[in-house]
């Protein structure tokens, strides 16, 4: 669905197509997409970057359309080679989160096993010539503007747009009762993705849990 037909379908839910309505949508789509992207953390949302390091720099800008790491890992850039073509980067360590009082507190020679975030930046320490800082995060939900407009969230769950519409529509509309509907109907749709989300991303036999040895 576009954007057209998910807000000609949230208006034929509550049943209103007055002016008023018609021009507050726009903001309405805003507050569910904030919503959603707080909420909904899936495979769908994962994207891969890389961002080039250099020596002596610890904080560097965050994608735009971020919404969350997912893996941060260091690896090495690979020489160039005679013909000076520039071979994928070799090796790796994942990098663990720490918040930015134990980034302050770790050691300069401990510290690039770590990584915080602060001020729309991550921060690393100073790395060695010749890595560079792969990550995977969450990306946001496109927005969207345009009638034509679509995303994989309105192309695979249209609902989950709709019904978050709905609900807003029913707040500015003061209805308690509809609006405790649609936000239950809301809910059980972004409940309904993450759980879909699990299965999909799981393959093989069952999880199981390694403890000294044990197997539970």
């Amino acid at each position: 669905m576009d954007y057209k037909q998910v807000k000609e379908a949230a208006q034929s839910y509550v049943d209103r197509y007055d002016q008023e309505l018609v021009g507050a949508i726009p903001g309405f789509t805003k507050v569910v997409e904030s919503k959603i992207n707080t909420a909904l953390k899936t495979g769908e949302q994962s994207v891969r970057a890389q961002i080039w390091l250099e020596r002596d720099n610890e904080y560097y800008g965050l994608p735009s359309d971020w919404g969350g790491f997912r893996d941060v890992e260091l690896v090495n850039q690979a020489p160039v080679s005679a013909g000076g073509c520039v071979s994928p980067p070799a090796g790796g360590m994942t990098l663990i989160y720490v918040n930015p009082e134990q980034m302050n507190g770790t050691s300069r020679k401990q510290r690039q096993r770590y990584y915080t975030v602060i001020a729309n930046q991550i921060q690393i320490a100073p790395p060695a010539d010749n890595q560079i800082l792969e990550v995977v995060y969450y990306q946001t939900v496109p927005p969207l503007t345009a009638d034509s407009d679509s995303n994989w969230l309105t192309e695979k769950h249209p609902d989950a747009y709709i019904f978050g519409l709905c609900a807003e529509i029913c707040a500015f509309a003061k209805d308690a009762v509809g609006y405790e509907l649609y936000r239950g109907r809301f809910v059980d749709s972004l409940m309904g993705i993450a759980q879909d989300d699990q299965v999909t991303r799981w393959s093989g036999p069952s999880l199981r849990t390694y403890t000294d040895g044990l197997v539970v």
